[in-house]
């Protein structure tokens, strides 16, 4: 895979910058993390920490050059960090309720896939306009898709962490092509900029990190009194090979817990599958921090620990 990646950030006039990103390259995958946690809840800068380990650690995890089920993968993760945070807040010390948004693109064979919860956005550009986005779980975005019987005067009406379970929109797979540009921001950003501005500074010749920080500071300028932290991870997809096999065919849709329940039973039969069988496994990384501790029987988290704790004896065994 050719590609270049870059992250910026700035707290704008925020006392606190409180998103955080991260890029983690396999040597046949890339995750792009990016977290914008809630200013008017207690943590929110511990949420979106969460959220980044949570991501790594799963990502780190996976021994097999391609995921198979790559927004199943997305949304378990997404899943597993809402239960990690709720665990982290009930645990503290301190009156805390941290929640965060969410925005989790995979690429590998040269397609990409993507989870979101919130605000946050993911952008797909192709020759140098805008092909796609993710839609805000806002009154106001919805609004533009029929609204699904929420008021278009409600604000951010899903996250990640807090008392809700959080709805988690997948992305369809997109097969990428030379030129390609994905962009995952905080709210501050598109709100800041014009989306075919923040187009114009991703097909610049500069460095590709060197553009981000200039758009991040050209945000700050225009906004001196007030501007919200603003953060961007950015991809330009610089392969011109043909994409390999596709892994699935579904469009647009969210997910439910229920869902995802049936989903990880079936992940993890095909994994006690795929090991019985032999199948060889790569290792691309260690273990990052982990918040989280094993969930009880009748919970996501606990298939999903039964499936690490498989893989890893496995492993251990080969």
């Amino acid at each position: 895979m050719k590609y270049r990646y870059a992250i910026s950030t700035e707290k704008g006039t925020r006392e606190y910058n409180q998103d955080r990103a991260a890029c983690l390259e396999g040597s046949d995958s890339v995750l792009l993390i990016l977290g914008d946690g809630l200013g008017g809840h207690a943590g929110g800068d511990i949420a979106a920490d969460i959220l980044v380990d949570t991501a790594s650690q799963a990502f780190l995890k996976v021994r097999t050059p391609v995921i198979e089920e790559p927004s199943l993968f997305l949304a378990l993760i997404l899943q597993h960090t809402h239960r990690a945070i709720n665990r982290y807040a009930k645990k503290s010390t301190k009156k805390i309720d941290p929640r965060t948004t969410a925005v989790l693109s995979l690429i590998q064979d040269g397609y990409a896939y993507w989870a979101h919860a919130g605000d946050s956005r993911l952008y797909l550009f192709r020759n140098g306009s805008q092909l796609t986005r993710t839609l805000d779980h806002t009154g106001s975005d919805q609004a533009k898709v029929g609204g699904r019987g929420i008021p278009a005067k409600t604000g951010l009406y899903n996250c990640i962490g807090g008392p809700l379970r959080p709805k988690i929109s997948l992305g369809p797979e997109i097969a990428l092509q030379h030129g390609d540009r994905i962009l995952i921001c905080s709210d501050g950003v598109w709100q800041g900029m014009a989306i075919d501005e923040v187009s114009e500074y991703l097909y610049e010749e500069n460095d590709l990190e060197d553009s981000m920080d200039n758009m991040l500071e050209k945000i700050e300028q225009r906004n001196p009194e007030i501007c919200d932290n603003v953060t961007v991870v950015a991809l330009a997809w610089d392969d011109k090979s043909r994409p390999g096999k596709s892994m699935q065919h579904e469009q647009i849709r969210d997910l439910t817990d229920n869902e995802l329940w049936r989903a990880a039973r079936d992940a993890e039969k095909g994994i006690r599958s795929n090991a019985r069988a032999g199948i060889h496994a790569k290792k691309q990384g260690s273990r990052s921090k982990a918040y989280s501790n094993a969930g009880t029987a009748e919970s996501l988290d606990s298939v999903i620990n039964e499936v690490e704790q498989f893989v890893e004896q496995w492993e251990k065994g080969k």
